[in-house]
């Protein structure tokens, strides 16, 4: 479900020592309690919950096949993205690659992979390689860290075997490396969500005149931007560059070209009147920049992927410091805790009005400089306890196996030195392989026999099924079947509403639906008598929320809504998908949340400060004075002295709910009324006739009058303020994940969060989040009971959704327009479907006969490799077989944290 995610990751609740305790002892030992006092502890694989969202690629396979198969022989390190436990019982390694297949494949066909939805507990997307996938495999450098530190005694060898486990030095090593050694490569750049050139997301980006000769001397640029909230989402409003003395060599306002619905004033520092006089174009800033920068630069800041995209600039080489100090399963630590703990500095302080994009450019580039010169291993030994929470000596590797003598070697080179036997077993193809064991059969068949047959014999194989490969070139046309595949897919998520009022727009109707869960899109359909429209979803769950929530409810028009799915011939079974799905291993005991969004209040707090009026909240505060009622009182005056002496103290009140920095207005408003006091004194005193006196009187209520006017605008800024800041973040933000496990929480324990990820421009607030439990029974609760967020009620409903799928509208892209059109061959259409039906259900059948033969504890591994082109993600599915005893325990782990 970035998944710039924003992938979130999850925080905890706030747990009792006892479960503190026991939740210490799990991640140390990395095996739950049961299976200690069992003695049994099986080869498991775990991961975080909202991990799943992210992809795989070919080089996180690697890693793990690697890991899986040498473990701790050559100083090999836990896969960066997973954790495999108790590596040395693994018995074997499995991969079945299922060649033209991909993710959306799978889910048109979900029905008939009964053995590959139901065996296999883990599945991510896969990004596909351009290369072949089987010589990557072998062919892939297995480096050997240091061969020599195994051989040491043990006394020196346990604290440096504790060091390598630890996240930082998993990624960079042990030694001092140059600068170019930490900078992020293209494909970390991609699974960040970098604006990389030709990737999705980046069109229309700038590119800085860089090039490719960037060695160990290049120069350091550290760069902050801040953001405000505007129509299209966050837009760059100040960027600040400075070179590697820390002197700041560009620092712009920006004026955004759409209208700024909120400063962020509390983060950002900038206000109305900063950006008032401002002309810069985000146009201008990037031509400055490009002018700036030398060609050998290299790119400095924290999250700087937000950073790049704010200014829609591609730059190919940067350095991320939230990504050199990184955390366990990439939670990243805030810049202000980094500058404080590393470089003794006090940055973004509360009394400073927001950051300070200078200020937080300097501290990243020195904590840059600061990593680099002195090395992943020192930085570790220093900084252990204060930023990681424990001694470097609770990071312990596997006690160590027979030491090889392979290093930097070939994948197929260092299996056969360690003395594994590596098959390959597909069908005869133009692949050059590293590996003397290759056989080669013309059909899955015979494929599936041979493996069976040289089972024992071999402790690693990749076997090859390419019957639907061959099926597709048989095809008279593949872009038709991927059309179909994709209209099919946009079906299930499509739903018919109406009859509607005749003035019902677009907007209206995605309005009314989007308290299910996210529109793609609305279409009205004008052809019919009455009004209807068509509601696309981009998640199976908003259209099955709209039939069950929004069915037969009556408008204010007194209009009764009918909501409806289509009625299609690929849409008869849909109820049966729908069940299975829900029943799918990866969605057990997780829930879909809908309609969340920023409680009313803040919502007018937040119109308040965009300029739209008066904050609402601020009236009954002011209208405590009176002010009606003392008109009278005025013109008589009499009462008068009490009030103007009462309306310092409602003001004091308010005091209470402002800012310190606010302190000045309160003053002002003071004083008025001090001075309005004197005034009536001078008034009421000795010597005045009476019609002077009443004269005067006239006046002075004429100018309390207007006072009291004034402080009621007062009050209420100071009212608006005083909230604003606290609170509106939640609104502009949208979601977060505390927020959800205080409202979700009461029910049980919340074990993981996933909210879907933010695109600038693209969505504005996120209003639907899936939510993992522990047990069946807390989900049972919730569901049978009313949930409210910020006294909202909440729509929830079990998860359909596995949780690596961002949106099944989008799983496939085809050329072209998405809707259905007349078809003149649907009949041969009809058939080529039913044909691959019948192939996915073969290729399912010999994926079980597979999975049946491998020995327990063998990790099996099962690719849908995709396409580079627009037909979609490939998919990986992760399963360590074990034996019956084994299976109910693996399933609740394999989602937990490792």
């Amino acid at each position: 479900m970035d998944p710039q995610v924003c992938l979130k990751r999850k925080r905890e609740l706030s747990p009792t020592p006892e479960s503190s305790k026991q939740v210490k002892e799990t991640e140390l030992n990395g095996v739950p309690e049961s299976e200690h006092r069992s003695g049994s502890r099986p080869p498991r694989l775990s991961l975080p919950f909202d991990r799943l969202q992210e992809p795989v690629t070919l080089k996180d396979l690697t890693e793990l096949l690697q890991f899986a198969a040498l473990g701790n022989t050559g100083g090999l390190k836990q896969p960066s993205w997973c954790r495999l436990h108790h590596q040395r019982r693994v018995s074997g390694v499995s991969v079945i690659l299922l060649e033209g297949l991909s993710q959306a494949h799978f889910y048109r066909h979900y029905l008939h992979f009964k053995h590959l939805r139901t065996k296999y507990t883990s599945r991510h997307c896969y990004t596909p390689s351009p290369g072949n996938v089987i010589s990557g495999i072998f062919s892939s450098e297995v480096v050997n860290n240091s061969p020599a530190d195994a051989l040491g005694d043990q006394k020196s060898a346990q604290p440096e075997g504790g060091l390598r486990w630890h996240p930082v030095i998993r990624k960079f090593g042990l030694e001092t490396r140059g600068l170019t050694g930490y900078l992020l490569t293209q494909e970390d750049m991609i699974k960040k969500h970098f604006p990389v050139r030709g990737m999705p997301g980046s069109e229309g980006f700038v590119c800085t005149d860089s090039d490719d000769c960037v060695t160990d001397s290049s120069p350091l640029y550290g760069l902050d931007c801040e953001m405000c909230l505007t129509e299209r989402g966050n837009e760059l409003t100040r960027i600040s560059l400075v070179d590697s003395t820390g002197s700041c060599v560009l620092d712009e306002l920006v004026k955004p070209p759409n209208r700024i619905l909120n400063y962020l004033t509390q983060f950002s520092g900038i206000t109305r009147a900063m950006l008032q006089p401002i002309t810069t174009t985000l146009r201008e800033v990037q031509s400055k920049l490009k002018k700036v920068l030398p060609r050998d630069a290299v790119l400095v800041g924290h999250s700087l992927d937000n950073d790049l995209r704010a200014l829609n600039l591609i730059h190919p080489h940067v350095i991320d410091t939230s990504l050199l100090y990184r955390r366990e399963f990439g939670q990243r630590f805030k810049l202000k805790v980094l500058a404080e703990t590393v470089l003794k500095k006090q940055i973004q302080t509360e009394e400073r009005k927001g950051h300070d994009p200078t200020e937080d450019a300097q501290a990243a580039l020195e904590l840059a400089q600061y990593f680099t010169h002195t090395g992943p291993r020192q930085v570790v030994e220093l900084y252990c306890e204060e930023l990681w929470g424990g001694s470097p000596t609770i990071y312990q590797p596997p006690v160590n196996r027979a030491t090889s003598t392979h290093n930097n070697n070939r994948f197929a080179e260092a299996l056969k030195s360690s003395g594994q036997s590596a098959v390959f077993i597909g069908k005869r193809a133009d692949i050059t392989l590293d590996l003397s064991n290759q056989q080669w059969h013309r059909s899955d068949r015979e494929v599936l026999s041979s493996f069976k047959r040289g089972l024992e014999s071999h402790s690693f194989s990749v076997v090859q099924l390419s019957s639907f490969s061959d099926h597709l070139t048989s095809m008279i046309s593949t872009d038709q079947h991927y059309h179909t595949m994709s209209q099919r897919l946009r079906e299930m998520c499509v739903v018919f509403a109406g009859p509607l009022p005749s003035d019902y727009t677009e907007r209206d109707v995605r309005r009314l639906f989007r308290s299910c869960g996210k529109v793609r899109a609305v279409r009205l359909l004008n052809a019919t008598q009455r009004v209807h429209a068509e509601v696309e979803f981009e998640l199976l769950e908003g259209a099955v929320l709209a039939i069950e929530m929004l069915n037969g409810t009556l408008l204010h028009t007194r209009h009764i809504l009918k909501v409806q799915r289509p009625v299609k011939e690929s849409m008869l079974d849909l109820d049966v998908f729908l069940s299975c799905l829900q029943d799918d291993p990866l969605n057990a005991n997780v829930i879909y949340a809908a309609g969340l969004k920023a409680n009313a209040k803040t919502e007018r707090l937040a119109a308040k400060v965009n300029g739209t009026g008066l904050n609402a909240n601020a009236a009954p505060e002011v209208n405590e004075t009176g002010l009606n009622a003392n008109a009278a009182a005025k013109v008589n005056g009499t009462g008068l002295n009490a009030n103007i002496a009462a309306l310092p103290a409602k003001v004091n009140r308010a005091r209470l709910h402002a800012k310190a920095n606010h302190s000045g207005l309160l003053e002002k408003v003071n004083g008025t009324f001090l001075n309005a006091k004197a005034k009536l004194a001078e008034v009421n005193g000795p010597g005045l006739h009476a019609k002077a006196k009443f004269a005067k009187l006239a006046e002075l209520s004429a100018e309390v009058n207007g006072t009291l006017l004034k402080a009621k605008t007062m009050l209420a800024e100071i009212a608006a303020e005083a909230n604003v800041g606290a609170r509106l973040h939640v609104k502009t933000a949208g979601l977060c994940e505390e927020d959800l496990c205080e409202a979700f929480g009461q029910y049980g324990t919340v074990q993981g969060v996933i909210l879907p990820a933010k695109h600038s421009g693209k969505q504005k607030r996120r209003r639907h989040a899936f939510l993992k439990y522990d047990s069946p029974d807390t989900v049972d609760a919730v569901l049978s009971s009313p949930v409210e967020l910020w006294d909202r009620k909440v729509s929830t409903r079990r998860a359909l959704t596995p949780p690596h799928l961002h949106s099944w509208v989008t799983m496939m892209t085809t050329t072209g327009s998405d809707r259905e059109t007349p078809d003149e061959s649907s009949q041969e259409t009809g058939r080529e479907e039913q044909e691959v039906a019948c192939v996915m259900r073969k290729l399912d059948r010999r994926v079980g006969k597979l999975f049946r033969s491998l020995p327990d504890n063998t990790l099996s591994i099962v690719l849908l490799p995709g396409h580079n082109s627009s037909h979609g993600d490939g998919l990986c599915f992760l399963e360590v077989k074990q034996g019956s005893a084994a299976l109910s325990d693996h399933a609740h782990n394999l989602m937990l944290p490792a």
